[in-house]
């Protein structure tokens, strides 16, 4: 269960936009912006934005896409180890 994002009105933006960021950086997490009912923009402290855009392939699904592809293809050639226990991935 996906816990309930902090939002605000665009016109709260607009008349409190510091209590706005504060929000964003106290909690680390997305402040959803909503014009006449509808999710319009994203507000999001430097930190974690920088945390979100530091690894390039963390969202891309693509390369995700490929890596399984590359992973189940090593698993037909058997290329891979059963691994039994936790202590097997030091061996």
């Amino acid at each position: 269960m996906q816990p309930i994002t902090p939002s605000y009105s665009v016109r709260d933006l607009q008349r409190n936009y510091r209590k706005v960021l504060d929000m964003a950086k106290r909690t680390h997490d997305a402040v959803l912006l909503i014009n006449n009912s509808v999710p319009e923009a994203v507000v999001l402290d430097v930190e974690t934005y920088n945390a979100l855009v530091e690894d390039g392939y963390a969202w891309d699904e693509k390369h995700t896409d490929k890596l399984v592809k590359e992973a189940l293809a090593s698993c037909k050639q058997g290329k891979t180890k059963r691994l039994l226990d936790w202590n097997d991935l030091d061996a």
